[in-house]
């Protein structure tokens, strides 16, 4: 199955994304969102899980040598796995809206 970018799959997604990371002062991480692809959504079928990997999946969880950063979301829950200083997966929980799409477009 192809990626997709982020920026295209999920536009509204990818906004909200870039203006969580800047406020909590990851620039760095920010400016990846324009480029980021969405790999593959997790393979759970938990009805709040809207989950996706954007570089790999990782054999084992969580992902080796990751730093994990919750952002403040006004809604459900985001935690990034950063591995490497780059965004490896972004877990997305109690989004409905992101799950739709994401399952849409990765059955």
């Amino acid at each position: 199955m192809a990626s997709r970018r982020l920026n295209e799959a999920l536009p509204e997604f990818a906004e909200e994304l870039n203006k969580l990371l800047l406020a909590s002062k990851e620039p760095e991480l920010a400016t990846q969102i324009a480029e980021l692809t969405i790999a593959r959504r997790c393979s759970c079928e938990d009805d709040f899980c809207a989950t996706f990997y954007t570089q790999f999946e990782p054999s084992t969880r969580p992902f080796r040598n990751a730093h994990c950063l919750e952002l403040e979301s006004k809604e459900g829950m985001i935690i990034l796995d950063v591995v490497s200083t780059r965004i490896a997966e972004v877990e997305v929980l109690y989004r409905d809206d992101v799950r739709q799409r994401l399952r849409a477009i990765f059955p």
